[in-house]
């Protein structure tokens, strides 16, 4: 099972980010971390109204 970040910025946009290999926050720089190794992203907690961790159902292909 794969979970991602759903994070909802004050323009009102909702951006899904994969989370798979984790996530933090980071309070001395005020972002939320995803990713341990490189690279990570990071997303300022400035521009975030509100975010939530789901799960991410597996998907089949037709070929």
């Amino acid at each position: 099972m794969s979970v991602q970040l759903a994070v909802e910025h004050f323009d009102h946009q909702t951006r899904y980010y994969p989370a798979n290999g984790g996530w933090r926050i980071d309070a001395a720089s005020r972002c939320i971390v995803i990713g341990k190794g490189l690279p990570r992203t990071h997303i300022p907690l400035d521009n975030v109204v509100a975010w939530r961790v789901e799960s991410v159902p597996p998907t089949t292909r037709e070929d």
